[in-house]
């Protein structure tokens, strides 16, 4: 499956916008949250549109999306770097790699300190994110149980060189 990996334009944000639906309605048994009255969750795109210090990535195979990965300046235990906000592969392309390679090329857009952050009940994501951060930086990150603050759960720190892959 030949994947198209790249940052989001202008006119991927009506899709990016629906899998943020899907994505919150599959984690809303661990992430309490209501729908609105639309039967929405809602999730504000704004900064990231804009693109500044907020990044907004996809992955496309041929015309059709598969996923999406939201870039934040880090926040939970670091104070410079980056945080990954929020990460998502639509259930028919995981396991067959798109992950790892939208993962892959979010660190590669954004070398630096990076923080990514799982729900302390979402242990499907710590194995993910495990083997990924593994498979780019090595075994050269440390993980984190964030206990206090505004976000709680599991982290992993480490740094991605210029060139990563």
């Amino acid at each position: 499956m030949p994947l198209q990996l790249r940052k989001a334009q202008s006119h991927d944000f009506a899709a990016l916008a629906q899998m943020l639906e899907l994505y919150q309605y599959e984690l809303s048994d661990i992430w309490p949250q209501n729908a609105d009255a639309q039967a929405r969750y809602g999730y504000n795109l704004e900064r990231h549109r804009r693109g500044d210090r907020f990044h907004a990535h996809v992955a496309l195979s041929d015309s059709q999306y598969v996923g999406f990965a939201l870039v934040a300046p880090a926040a939970v235990t670091r104070q410079d770097g980056h945080w990954m906000e929020q990460f998502f592969i639509l259930k028919r392309y995981r396991r067959s790699g798109a992950g790892l390679a939208l993962a892959q090329h979010v660190f590669a857009c954004h070398p630096g300190p990076w923080e990514v952050g799982q729900m302390s009940d979402n242990h499907q994501a710590q194995a993910f994110w495990r083997r990924t951060v593994a498979a780019v930086v090595g075994c050269q990150y440390t993980e984190l149980q964030v206990t206090q603050g505004g976000w709680r759960g599991v982290v992993q720190q480490f740094t991605v060189g210029c060139g990563a892959r």
